[in-house]
């Protein structure tokens, strides 16, 4: 398949765009210096055996055929 002008004009426009945006939403929000920190959360340890048998289960689905 040959591209035509208007494909790349498409194509043109639409890195453009992409490029413009990702610089646009790469501003990061400007904090007081005075902000309380809370102290971090642990991660429970019921998450990852959460994430284990989540992953068999669908270990077991793709397997069958499901």
């Amino acid at each position: 398949m040959k591209l035509q002008k208007s494909h790349y004009i498409l194509l043109g426009l639409l890195l453009i765009l992409l490029l413009v945006s990702t610089e646009a939403s790469a501003q990061l929000p400007v904090f007081d210096d005075d902000v309380g920190d809370e102290p971090v959360a642990p991660i429970n340890g019921l998450i990852a055996m959460g994430l284990a048998v989540g992953g068999y289960f669908g270990y077991t689905k793709l397997r069958n055929g499901s």
